[in-house]
């Protein structure tokens, strides 16, 4: 069997995202997820409605992270591809990582509509809570609504043709075993060129097109108003803490716009192929911008970091008070280990002064009984 370079370099490059990427994105973006959970819910933050909606992004992130990268891990360790093991396992998988992918776009649209109606005067700063819940609450529900049909078109028994070593991998990347019947996920004969044509067209418009519009739109609006409110009037001490604020969520949103979109574009685009099997080169800039667009969504503390003063404010303060925190933990232990020893001291005292004066009384006794004997 000949193998070309492009088939070795692609073996390469999918080892060094499985065995060590995919490890690091998932460690490394659930602890910055859980750091932007913690600071933004401090009381600094949680009143404000767009940190909220960073909350709820910093969750779908944490989850699409573990939904997406758990599959290659699988195929790593089992040489198989999760999706294939059940049909409930199929439909699931798909269906969560679809509606998690179009959370976190529209998420995004979502705060910075927020964002630009706050700045306008438009939206009330009172229940601020109830209106983030309202809102999210909608937005899951219609988007699993749209994402449930993957409940009905996905999962098929199917009769592998017999191969020999095939020189390119198919979509699955699994060895092709001669003429066995198995579970595929892949969608019904009636719903195949729906899934193959219509669902990619889908994705990346609801995805990255119709988004990155929008957020084009709101993006502009926010920055013209920032810049017309600091000419109109003079900045107050507020009003610098919304603009911080405001740079925060436009590093995010900038983000979206050159990880995700062109990521989503390329892997939707290739899915409207007809052809079965990729060159080795297309698999390669499919695993980098696959990798690329899961990146996106462990970048945020880092995004928080960089752009906000105040988040590293805050940073350093949650730093600083669990230090404080292990610091009093100690000297508590230390102070409770010896009280514990001085306690102890004090009752072998107390024990043993007890027992020398019932030796006393005793002996008192017996010296008495003695004499009256002798006197008898």
């Amino acid at each position: 069997m000949n193998v070309s370079k492009y088939d070795v370099w692609h073996e390469a490059i999918r080892l060094g995202l499985i065995r060590l990427f995919y490890p690091c994105l998932m460690i490394f973006g659930t602890i910055g997820n859980v750091l932007c959970l913690k600071i933004l819910l401090r009381k600094r933050f949680r009143r404000q409605s767009t940190c909220q909606y960073l909350c709820i992004l910093a969750v779908i992130d944490i989850l699409f992270i573990y939904t997406r990268s758990i599959r290659y891990l699988y195929r790593h360790i089992f040489s198989a591809d999760l999706r294939n093991t059940s049909l409930w396992t199929c439909r699931s998988l798909i269906f969560f990582s679809s509606t998690l992918s179009h959370l976190a776009s529209w998420i995004l649209v979502i705060v910075s509509f927020d964002r630009y109606f706050i700045m306008k005067n438009r939206v009330s700063h009172r229940n601020t809570k109830y209106r983030v819940m309202l809102t999210t609450c909608i937005l899951v529900l219609i988007i699993c609504f749209l994402n449930a049909h993957y409940f009905v078109i996905l999962g098929r028994n199917v009769r592998l043709p017999s191969a020999t070593h095939p020189k390119r991998r198919n979509l699955t990347d699994e060895a092709v075993h001669n003429g066995t019947n198995r579970f595929v996920c892949i969608a019904k004969t009636e719903f195949k060129q729906f899934f193959r044509f219509v669902q990619p067209i889908l994705d990346v418009l609801f995805v990255a097109i119709i988004p990155f519009c929008l957020l084009a739109f709101t993006n502009i609006a926010i920055i013209h108003t920032t810049m017309r409110t600091n000419l109109l009037r003079k900045t107050s001490r507020r009003q610098k803490r919304n603009n911080r604020l405001t740079v925060m969520l436009l590093s995010v949103i900038l983000s979206f716009m050159l990880l995700t979109c062109p990521s989503v574009v390329y892997i939707c685009l290739n899915r409207l192929s007809t052809a079965t099997t990729f060159s080795g080169t297309k698999l390669i800039v499919l695993d980098l911008f696959e990798a690329l667009w899961y990146t996106k969504h462990a970048l945020n503390f880092l995004l928080y970091t960089l752009s906000g003063q105040d988040f590293r404010r805050e940073f350093r303060k949650l730093i600083l008070c669990s230090k404080r925190t292990a610091s009093n933990t100690l000297r508590h232990r230390k102070h409770h280990q010896q009280g514990n020893s001085h306690s102890m001291l004090s009752e072998n005292s107390y024990v043993s002064t007890h027992r020398a004066s019932s030796i006393t009384i005793q002996l008192n006794q017996t010296e008495t009984k003695t004499m009256v004997v002798w006197r008898d």
